[in-house]
């Protein structure tokens, strides 16, 4: 069994929250789901599979937010690359409608896991910003812009002069502002995840035939 590895330099690590001892893995484990990697993603689905009453077990080679969910910008940016109306002609109006809803609520879904969790991890929902510094790009992020305020989303268009005043720099031409945008401290969010994880599985685990665990495993 290799020895976890000291985390990266990262400087969310001098002031997150403090991090979760795991066990490591030793002889065999069976589960009913095992995920591979203790990132955001890999938490998140073990903890909504948990709370379902899968026996769900995580491996990961180093403390769980060791690699990029612990060392990212912390950003929550709502949407996609592609605007709305490229997105429902592509996939379809039902579908399509689906995807736009789910891409760009995925911030206040995150920011509401988080109160209902009770994570520490500085989130704030102070919006993003989803800027143009070219000519060539100005008119598609004002198009999507429009496109999201005629569904009824929490967007405005910022000019040059309120994009100055929002960020203090002359580079930007125009700006999408969408309201529900924010952002964490990513590595005690993940770390945060990992102790609802625990007490998800712990809650799961007091029904007979269901348990759970997130090991530290050796890495492939």
């Amino acid at each position: 069994m290799m020895d976890a590895r000291p985390m990266p330099p990262n400087v969310y690590r001098l002031d997150a929250t403090r991090a979760v001892d795991t066990p490591a893995l030793a002889g065999s484990r069976n589960a009913s789901v095992a995920i591979i990697g203790g990132g955001i993603v890999g938490l998140a689905t073990a903890l909504h599979l948990a709370d379902a009453g899968v026996d769900t077990v995580v491996v990961e080679s180093q403390e769980p937010g060791w690699g990029a969910s612990g060392n990212n910008g912390g950003q929550l940016n709502p949407g996609l690359k592609l605007g709305p109306d490229t997105v429902e002609a592509d996939f379809g109006i039902e579908l399509g409608r689906r995807m736009v809803a789910f891409a760009y609520n995925t911030p206040v879904f995150t920011l509401d896991l988080i109160r209902r969790l009770g994570i520490e991890c500085e989130a704030r929902q102070n919006g993003t910003l989803r800027a143009a510094y070219h000519a060539g790009s100005t008119a598609d992020v004002e198009i999507t812009a429009e496109q999201c305020i005629r569904r009824g989303m929490p967007v405005t268009i910022l000019r040059r002069d309120a994009v100055r005043e929002a960020t203090g720099t002359d580079r930007y031409l125009l700006a999408m502002r969408d309201a529900r945008g924010g952002d964490v401290q990513p590595l005690s969010y993940a770390r945060g995840l990992v102790r609802a994880v625990l007490a998800a599985i712990c809650e799961s685990a007091r029904v007979p035939g269901r348990t759970g665990s997130i090991l530290r495993g050796e890495k492939p």
